[in-house]
């Protein structure tokens, strides 16, 4: 079996993907929040992962705010 196929809460490991960067934006209705939460927090492996990537997404953020002035113009848009 395909480990994205995992259903937890719902929702498979790919539809959790497919939503992560949305769910970090803040960008999901409350209840697709309420889902790809419990997904999380049921499934380790998405858990482990989103939380990687919520860090990296994060740190990249922030170096886009703290550095714009020296970055080529567009670049922190499209971070």
């Amino acid at each position: 079996m395909d480990p994205l196929e995992t259903v937890v809460a719902g929702l498979s490991c790919r539809e959790v993907l497919h939503r992560l960067n949305d769910f970090l934006d803040g960008e999901l209705s409350p209840a697709e929040v309420g889902r790809v939460t419990a997904h999380l927090a049921g499934c380790h492996t998405c858990e482990q992962f989103g939380g990687r990537v919520g860090e990296l997404i994060a740190s990249l953020r922030a170096t886009a705010d703290v550095a714009t002035d020296e970055m080529p113009t567009g670049a922190s848009a499209r971070l």
